[in-house]
């Protein structure tokens, strides 16, 4: 087992020569995911810890880019951090052995099926953690007094792909951002770690009182992991249902009702985009995977799955297998 410090911080706007300062409140980090640096290529931060970056967009009349993920390593960490290849400007993504850590940063101005669509394009692979600033406000899920499109959207997904919000179980209440306005306290929870797997011996702070020229706040989360983990896990089933038994009364009756149910937040969605026209185009790639989750989801609930085949069908068939063709048809769809 290995104890891993994971630090993530929302710079609002890397200064090069600040660098050094912010690095010394992250001498026990292995590793400091940074959002929003506004870097361009090919600038690099005057540190030796070691770093990949993500670049920012440029700003059109200024000398800056705008968004921008980055990651620092310590010349102290005794694990080796490899970059996975994402297909996203907005996600960074690296892997410590089976350990595989996503850093995101969405803008608030990002409409939410846009938001869904980069989730979704997301591998979510055995052991995996996602962090980053989701601009997210969960409500009662963090502890968070209000909540936003995002983050209604965000609580929809994780619970859709079974995920929990360590904010909440380590650090609930605690906001990530302040901002002091006319003497009166502006906070949320939008810079968030999500996992799929259990932490051990884990913790998160929070240093609500270091503010390190940003309005977010540095997060330090710390947990004991086997680098060498390896879990078998069950081969990917292609998704079956009894569907005749729709033609039963009942059955065809609560489907209905299930799905119209599950159906608001997407048409919600589609009646705001009808109304009120973006100026960029729908992801309908997004809305479909929606749609098909809502679907999938209603066929639960009344039907339920079809038994899967022997386990001497196809059993050539793997986790990577099904990965490369998954990718296969994002790059068909795109």
């Amino acid at each position: 087992m290995s104890n891993l410090n994971i630090g993530l911080w929302n710079a609002n706007g890397l200064q090069p020569r600040a660098i050094q300062d912010t690095l010394q409140h992250c001498q026990s980090l292995h590793m400091l995911f940074i959002t929003e640096t506004w870097l361009l290529s090919p600038s690099r931060l005057p540190t030796s810890w070691s770093q990949i970056h993500l670049y920012g967009s440029p700003v059109a009349g200024t000398y800056r880019g705008s968004m921008g993920v980055s990651v620092l390593i310590s010349p102290h960490c005794p694990y080796a951090v490899t970059q996975i290849s994402m297909p996203s400007k907005y996600a960074l993504a690296v892997k410590i052995g089976s350990l595989r850590i996503v850093c995101l940063y969405l803008p608030p101005t990002m409409p939410t099926y846009d938001v869904l669509y980069v989730l979704s394009s997301i591998p979510l692979t055995h052991d995996i953690i996602l962090c980053g600033d989701f601009n997210a406000r969960l409500g009662s899920v963090t502890g968070d007094y209000a909540s936003n499109s995002h983050g209604l959207a965000l609580c929809s997904w994780i619970e859709e792909r079974s995920l929990s919000v360590v904010n909440a179980d380590l650090a609930p209440c605690i906001p990530t951002y302040i901002l002091f306005h006319n003497n009166y306290e502006i906070s949320s929870i939008i810079d968030l770690f999500i996992t799929n797997m259990p932490l051990i011996n884990s913790s998160l702070h929070i240093a609500t009182d270091l503010s390190l020229g940003s309005d977010h706040r540095l997060l330090s989360l710390s947990f004991t992991y086997d680098l060498q983990h390896s879990t078998n896990m069950p081969l990917p089933l292609r998704k079956t249902w009894n569907l005749s038994r729709l033609n039963e009364p009942d059955v065809h009756a609560l489907y209905a009702h299930t799905f119209n149910q599950n159906l608001t937040s997407l048409l919600s969605t589609l009646q705001d985009i009808v109304q009120n026209p973006p100026l960029t185009r729908p992801n309908i790639d997004a809305i479909t995977d929606k749609f098909n989750s809502l679907i999938y989801d209603s066929l639960n609930s009344s039907i339920g799955h079809r038994p899967s085949c022997p386990n001497h069908w196809k059993s050539f068939w793997n986790v990577a297998l099904q990965t490369a063709v998954d990718r296969c048809n994002q790059c068909y769809k795109k």
